[in-house]
């Protein structure tokens, strides 16, 4: 089997009750052919130290600490960093099977540059598993597949990479719902995608401290995101796909803010409003 090197790039911020079973879940990857970027992103906890540990122990690790910049930052530190030539993205709350690396380049066709796999939903008394049908095809089918209600094809930590499909590709920082603009940009710069039925990741899903989705401003940061991504792409074909998403994006927002208690429908619906408006007039795919 061809080993070429896979970088690893892992953000840190303040999980350290759970970053010992991420880095120990890579560095005991039965592939050996690692660089492992580790980016602690201001923590004010112990995964600074434990980043340090693991770096004096393992010569394949590097860690870099800066100042909190957000997960994208942290992500962009590690892209401009690494010199694999695919790359594996991994939170630090989360963790991968151990045979992860090893199974996909077993499995993966030689025109395959990005390789997707499946997920594990780990809740603390059960396991749910996310696959996807294994299939060879082309980064603009698993757009529609996106748009089709499949909403882990827009995550970037279920993924690896060749290097040159991302490119200087970068994560938008300071705002929230970073991986979709993300992978609407990667997606359509590659001919061959390969999806193995594997669950391989396994993402929390209820850590204390964790992100969550409820109805929040957060949100609109969606929409600010991919509105900055139109602009970069005016006049460019992949515009009417961020747009698709975009009203997309819209149409569910409104459906979820419908079912809620009186109150907080009216609240929800007036910060959507105007970006709802602004869907309605964009020119989208027929999904």
């Amino acid at each position: 089997m061809n080993t070429p090197l896979v970088s690893v790039i892992v953000p840190v911020y303040n999980v350290a009750p759970y970053l010992e079973q991420c880095l120990d879940s890579i560095v005991n990857q039965t592939y050996r052919n690692l660089e492992i970027i580790l980016v602690d992103d201001g923590s004010t906890d112990e995964s600074g130290a434990i980043c340090d540990r693991y770096t004096e122990q393992d010569g394949r690790i590097q860690v870099v600490h800066k100042e909190n910049g957000g997960l994208s930052s942290a992500r962009n530190v590690g892209l401009d960093k690494m010199t694999g030539e695919w790359i594996l993205f991994v939170d630090s709350d989360d963790w991968i099977e151990l045979n992860t690396l090893e199974l996909l380049f077993e499995q993966k066709n030689e025109r395959a540059e990005i390789v997707e796999f499946g997920i594990y939903h780990v809740f603390e008394t059960h396991k749910d598993e996310s696959l996807f049908s294994g299939e060879l095809t082309s980064g603009i089918n698993i757009l529609m597949s996106l748009f089709r209600d499949q909403p882990f094809h827009g995550v970037v930590w279920n993924k690896l990479y060749v290097a040159h499909t991302i490119g200087y590709i970068r994560f938008i920082e300071g705002r929230y719902h970073e991986d979709t603009p993300f992978v609407l940009e990667v997606y359509p710069k590659v001919d061959c995608c390969q999806v193995i039925p594997h669950a391989l990741y396994n993402y929390r899903r209820d850590r204390v401290g964790q992100i969550t989705s409820g109805f929040t401003s957060r949100k609109l940061d969606m929409y600010y995101n991919l509105e900055d991504l139109m602009a970069k792409y005016e006049g460019n074909n992949l515009r009417q796909y961020i747009s698709t998403w975009y009203t997309i994006v819209a149409k569910n927002h409104y459906f979820e803010a419908y079912i809620l208690p009186q109150k907080e429908r009216e609240y929800a619906m007036s910060i959507i409003k105007p970006f709802v408006k602004k869907a309605k007039c964009m020119s989208c795919y027929y999904i």
